[in-house]
């Protein structure tokens, strides 16, 4: 009888390596997908929340001046006029044939600071001050401070939040703007017009 070959066990060396190396690439490949996912999802709830701010905000301006006397707007310049800064009185009802009206109130962009201002008795004593919200552009998107209407919405050099008011309709443009998942800057504009009581 001959010498038996003996049979040996295990894994060589370059099968090891073989196997080790197609570990790395799924695990490589997992990873990537998960951190692109979770990317994904970081800027969706980034874009989400975002236009939940803007939303929140133009629907405060438009409740309150909703209320307000269309004669009580300062300042009364009509279109194309723009301004950042708009007060008015609400109109609480007619007592003996006259207008009551409620305390002076505004609305004003605050640009140092990115906000949108409530002001209730605007440099009175007991003024109250209440920030609607923060992450607003100092220009309107697309616009440049350069003497041109970029956006061509008929308006120049608008600022961030933006009131045209056209007789007893005020048109109300906001921008906002925050960074994103990868460092994208996120911007987002709306629009509303809103009717004031023409008392």
């Amino acid at each position: 009888m001959g010498a038996r070959k003996r049979r040996r066990g295990g894994f060589t060396l370059l099968e090891t390596l073989i196997a080790l190396t197609v570990v790395g690439l799924v695990l490589g490949n997992i990873v990537m997908v998960t951190r692109s996912t979770s990317e994904a999802y970081d800027e969706e709830m980034s874009k989400a929340s975002l236009e939940l701010q803007l939303d929140q905000t133009l629907d405060r301006i438009a409740l309150a001046l909703m209320a307000a006397s269309a004669s009580s707007l300062q300042p009364g310049v009509a279109n194309p006029a723009f301004h950042s800064t708009l007060s008015y009185a609400q109109s609480l009802g007619v007592q003996d044939g006259a207008v009551i009206h409620g305390a002076p109130e505004r609305i004003s962009l605050r640009i140092e600071n990115g906000e949108v201002v409530w002001i209730e008795r605007p440099g009175e004593p007991g003024e109250r001050i209440a920030t609607w919200t923060r992450s607003v552009r100092e220009f309107l998107e697309g616009e440049l401070p350069n003497g041109v209407d970029d956006n061509g919405n008929g308006l120049v050099d608008e600022s961030g939040l933006a009131f045209v008011i056209e007789g007893s309709i005020v048109r109300v443009l906001l921008t906002i703007e925050r960074e994103g998942a990868g460092d994208r800057r996120l911007t987002y504009t709306r629009e509303s017009l809103v009717r004031c009581r023409n008392s």
